[in-house]
């Protein structure tokens, strides 16, 4: 594979030996700079993708074993079998395959394979495992800590409790001393043998993510799809590692204790032994994310992924929200709806049958809002005040007030940190840890204008009218200008299959753009009771669509695929 590789595949095939300086997938050949231009310029090739040889080099090397074409035959890979999960050239669906009735074409099964549902879990089930088996190493090495804590505390109380005993005390002192260091000696050794398996583990998981990060921008679709398949068996053994943690409970918390015995006046011949080093096991603390409907076990090959064609939409409920220029809002986990007004400065919840829970009334200025559900906390900005205001929920009250030194709008929270549309300032993050604030994308941000998250993407409306996905750091992912009829854009959302909702004002619409930021779709319109919509949420835990106009109405929609 080597000399394939860094050979020109057209000039070896003509007897002629030169450095190959790109990949092409296709074609599955190395090409110099000479085959290079002609293959950019054929008919025939012009649409391939390639990527330079250093690039293509740094996949994993069981990655680079695989080929477009079928070893047995020479012949390109065209069709897919269902029954037998194997990828067949022509000559072989007629051989062994004459039967099969699920016969797919290669290229329907490998279409949007690095943006498919399970090439997106398998990024995030590996993020979860790598996650979890660092909790776990974490809580191992602090039970070690703690252990050598209650090891110093409990000697040091051993040796008052000896002071005020006579010399009789000595040898039953050397007893308890030699139990309580052959206890935290044995727990010690068995703690560290199961640090150092955990260690391997994260190794092993940190080097799949590599390897999946380089297959993702280097390998060919048909690369991928075959690597998804030899990947999954090391999730699954990784996930089933964590799991006998948890059942045989090995990473359960072990603490030394001690139990001084009772005193007798007759010493010498009452008392045989000054105490018990005692091991208290309990569970860990330690709490190990596991996603919801995990798809462990995938099935392949890949099912459709829905498009923006196939958004159906089904208006579910109509919501009067009493409020005049309402310009945020969002979908508690128990259906209540929540609206910012700008005008007033409130925030008003409404129950799931659209009756008015209750207000907040606020001091400030009230622009966007924020749920965190793991805190229960509402995180709400003030626009042209520079401050956030977090407030608990469960009771009602400012649990917090951050000041950010600029006008802030538009807010997501993901890992601890508070992302948000600071206008003039760009895209910005502040850390709920030390409340320190650094700009992300040094951008003119729309004013008044919402953001989105989704995944590890960021979406974000500029000044120019157009909508930029990028990274949590900031790295640009595409940018869509949005169309004529599409006017002055406020709100922006996201769904489950990465699909993005914006609402425009003035042109009382709404438009969805395809995951990659190059299609787009008017789903909703004035003819659909819009006027000057202005806040919009999708609720990905029940496929909702929630629309607030500026003032009177808001409508639910229930999302679905045709």
């Amino acid at each position: 594979m080597s000399s394939k590789l860094t050979v020109c595949g057209v000039c070896e095939y003509r007897n002629i030996n030169k450095p190959s300086v790109v990949w092409c997938s296709e074609c599955d050949e190395g090409l110099c700079e000479g085959c290079k231009e002609h293959h950019a310029a054929s008919k025939g090739t012009r649409e391939h993708s390639i990527v330079s040889i250093s690039e293509y080099q740094k996949l994993p090397s069981n990655i680079l074993e695989f080929t477009q074409t079928c070893s047995k035959h020479n012949e390109k890979y065209q069709i897919f079998c269902k029954k037998h999960d194997c990828p067949c050239c022509r000559r072989c669906v007629v051989e062994t395959h004459d039967d099969c009735r699920e016969l797919n074409a290669i290229d329907d099964v490998i279409k949007n394979v690095k943006s498919s549902n399970v090439f997106l879990e398998m990024e995030q089930v590996l993020a979860e495992l790598l996650e979890n088996i660092q909790r776990i190493r974490t809580d191992l090495q602090d039970n070690l800590k703690s252990l050598m804590v209650n090891k110093n505390r409990i000697e040091l109380e051993i040796k008052e409790t000896r002071m005020l005993i006579n010399d009789h005390l000595d040898i039953l002192q050397e007893s308890l001393m030699k139990e309580l260091y052959d206890a935290e000696e044995k727990e010690n050794k068995k703690i560290s043998c199961l640090i150092s398996s955990v260690q391997e583990k994260e190794r092993e998981i940190t080097e799949c993510q590599t390897n999946l990060d380089k297959i993702k921008q280097h390998a060919s679709d048909l690369q991928t799809f075959l690597a998804m398949k030899h990947y999954q068996n090391d999730i699954t053994d990784n996930e089933q590692f964590i799991e006998s943690l948890l059942v045989e409970k090995n990473i359960n918390n072990v603490t030394l204790s001690l139990e001084i015995g009772k005193f007798f006046e007759n010493l010498p011949t009452a008392i045989n032994k000054m105490g018990t080093i005692t091991l208290d096991t309990r569970p860990s603390d330690t709490t190990l994310s596991k996603r919801k409907n995990k798809q462990a076990q995938i099935m392949l090959p890949i099912t459709h992924v829905p498009t923006i064609d196939d958004i159906k939409l089904t208006l579910i409920q109509t919501v009067k929200t009493i409020e005049k220029y309402i310009i945020n809002c969002s979908i508690l986990p128990d259906g209540r709806m929540i609206f910012s007004c700008l005008v007033s400065n409130q925030i008003n919840l409404m129950k799931t049958d659209g009756s008015l829970d209750f207000k907040l009334k606020r001091r400030g200025r009230t622009s966007h809002i924020h749920y965190i559900e793991e805190s229960q906390k509402l995180v709400v900005t003030s626009g042209t005040e520079k401050s956030i205001t977090i407030i608990d929920m469960k009771n009602r009250k400012t649990e917090k007030l951050i000041s950010v030194g600029s006008g802030i709008y538009g807010i997501v929270h993901k890992d601890g940190k508070l992302f948000y549309n600071g206008c003039t300032s760009g895209l910005c993050v502040v850390s709920l840890d030390d409340d320190s604030v650094t700009q992300l994308v040094n951008v003119t941000l729309s004013q008044y204008s919402s953001i989105a998250i989704w995944s590890d993407q960021l979406y974000y409306i500029d000044n120019g009218n157009s909508v930029t996905c990028c990274d949590l750091q900031g790295k640009l992912k595409w940018k869509f200008e949005l169309p004529e009829f599409l006017k002055i854009a406020r709100g922006i959302t996201v769904d489950n299959y990465g699909r993005v909702y914006v609402s425009g004002g003035p042109s009382s619409n709404v438009v969805v753009i395809s995951p990659n930021g190059q299609k787009h779709r008017v789903l909703l319109s004035q003819k659909d009771g819009l006027s000057y919509p202005e806040a919009l949420f999708f609720n990905r835990e029940n496929n909702k669509l929630l629309i607030a106009n500026r003032r009177n109405e808001a409508f639910l929609y229930d999302v679905s695929n045709c």
